[in-house]
């Protein structure tokens, strides 16, 4: 295992996100590191069980497990295209996605996170909440709001 941080960028398709991206590539190429990327496929466990009540528990992981593969392909695809090079790995999760991150960084100690901010008003951070503040005040490493 190495002692340097991997940079992850996490993307879910807004402007932000790719602004984050590009930013990421520059440290990435300024610190002689790899790029690699995160999507979380936001996932309420509660849905799964209103789908399980349609059909049966493993069909409806598969078709969460389906989508999620079909929009993190969509969005690294897209990353790929704007930095004109091949990221170094791909990671999807699926649930919540502040919950998501913290959880990936805390299992991977060597991950410099790199994040947009999507600017939401301050009513909306405050009723949803924002991801990137949660990840910044739980997550156990490096983090880089754009």
């Amino acid at each position: 295992m190495t002692d340097q941080a991997e940079i992850v960028v996490a993307l879910d398709g807004s402007e932000p996100a790719y602004a984050a991206l590009m930013e990421a590539r520059k440290m990435a190429q300024a610190m002689n590191r790899k790029l690699s990327a995160l999507y979380v496929f936001p996932h309420n466990p509660g849905v799964s069980t209103t789908l399980a009540g349609l059909e049966d528990v493993g069909q409806a992981r598969k078709r969460i497990e389906q989508a999620g593969k079909s929009k993190s392909s969509a969005l690294f695809d897209e990353a790929e295209s704007r930095i004109g090079d091949s990221l170094a790995q791909k990671h999807l999760l699926v649930g919540k996605p502040a919950e998501e991150i913290v959880a990936f960084m805390e299992s991977n100690p060597n991950v410099h996170l790199v994040m947009g901010r999507r600017g939401l008003s301050k009513i909306k951070a405050l009723i949803m909440g924002s991801v990137s503040a949660k990840v910044v005040a739980y997550a156990p490493g490096l983090v880089t709001v754009v």
